[in-house]
């Protein structure tokens, strides 16, 4: 059995980066890390709509996304101790 890579990242994120990010950058990271995240565009940008309220395409999608992960870089690397050497 091969593990789901991106459900554990998704797991593994502190509820306190998620919640310093904008419902659509949330939404961008569901759909990209939970079990959507194996399913075509289509079915994402339909399921971002849904959520959103607001069209998608894929283009958008992607920006959002690369986006929300530079955030979350920066914030994770901001909490990481510094190692003494």
């Amino acid at each position: 059995m091969k593990p789901d890579l991106r459900q554990e990242l998704l797991e593994g994120l502190k509820g306190e980066y998620l919640a310093a990010l904008d419902p659509e950058e949330r939404a961008v990271i569901e759909v990209s890390l939970g079990e959507m995240g194996n399913k075509p565009d289509a079915v994402k940008l339909g399921w971002l709509k849904m959520r959103t309220k607001e069209s998608w395409t894929k283009q958008r999608y992607t920006r959002t996304f690369n986006r929300t992960l530079d955030k979350l870089r920066q914030m994770v690397g901001a909490n990481m101790p510094q190692s003494e050497e």
